[in-house]
């Protein structure tokens, strides 16, 4: 959706018109292929992906990223979509998440970041409102892999050989 010359956050749009605004930018649809993300507010179960989607759908193309279930009894409810990495040094895991974090922010859904031992970082995706991985979540991933550069440990690097691809 674009809306030529106005944005949702310009200061010269008053509340409801920037809400408004907001609202109808953030409606337009979701195919997974970057698109915003659908509002969670809109979302129902039936937007819960199964497990084995959502595993087949990050093996083809986001290797990067594995499943993660909270509730070993369901195949959809209580997944999520993780990912792990060792960045050089503090400063540029600070950088990743950060960038990760602007990104989750222009798209309204909001990950959960992990820095532990000062550069080992964790990113955990999945729809609160639904407590499962929608479609939303996987796009969100995709968008940090493309549009995030990682400053890896070389170490970690050498022993991820599928994370060469994006440096």
């Amino acid at each position: 959706c674009v809306f030529p010359g106005f944005s949702p956050n310009d200061p010269k749009l008053f509340g409801l018109t920037r809400q408004i605004l907001r609202t109808t930018m953030a409606s337009c649809s979701n195919d997974g292929a970057g698109g915003k993300c659908v509002p969670c507010e809109s979302l129902d179960s039936s937007y819960l992906l199964d497990a084995k989607d959502v595993r087949a759908q990050l093996s083809s193309s986001m290797p990067l990223w594995c499943v993660r279930h909270l509730d070993e009894e369901s195949s959809s409810a209580g997944a999520s979509i993780s990912r792990k990495f060792t960045a050089k040094n503090f400063q540029c895991a600070l950088d990743a998440i950060n960038a990760m974090g602007s990104i989750a922010e222009r798209e309204g859904h909001h990950p959960d970041f992990h820095l532990t031992s000062y550069r080992d970082v964790e990113i955990v995706i999945y729809t609160h409102s639904l407590g499962g991985v929608s479609q939303n979540d996987i796009a969100l991933a995709k968008m940090f892999d493309d549009e995030v550069t990682v400053v890896y440990s070389p170490k970690w690097l050498r022993e991820h050989l599928e994370a060469k691809k994006e440096t």
